[in-house]
């Protein structure tokens, strides 16, 4: 009877042991993915970049004819597809930093 007294303990203890494992884990990944989740937020100001390169834009569309001025406005085009790409996979990497 001795042996089985002991065996529930030692099962006991370490399912204890186990849900303070789990639990400690579960909050150190939620303290980083705020933490990743804060980062992402100031590394990746993209929306006000959007509305200032509209504004260079259209300040460069009155300085420069021609050809410049073709090939300027394809230049912030394109750069403005990268942008919108870049935001879409940080829109991506945000959501799926989630701690279930």
């Amino acid at each position: 009877m001795d042996f089985d007294l002991d065996w529930w303990d030692n099962f006991w203890e370490k399912q204890r042991q186990k849900e303070v494992l789990r639990k400690q884990i579960k909050n150190e990944l939620v303290s980083e993915a705020e933490l990743l989740t804060l980062h992402l937020e100031h590394c990746y100001a993209v929306g006000n970049l959007s509305e200032r390169h509209r504004t260079i834009v259209d300040q460069l569309e009155h300085n420069f004819d021609g050809q410049a001025n073709k090939a300027i406005i394809q230049r912030f085009e394109e750069n403005q597809t990268k942008l919108l790409q870049l935001k879409m996979i940080y829109e991506m990497l945000h959501d799926s930093l989630k701690v279930r």
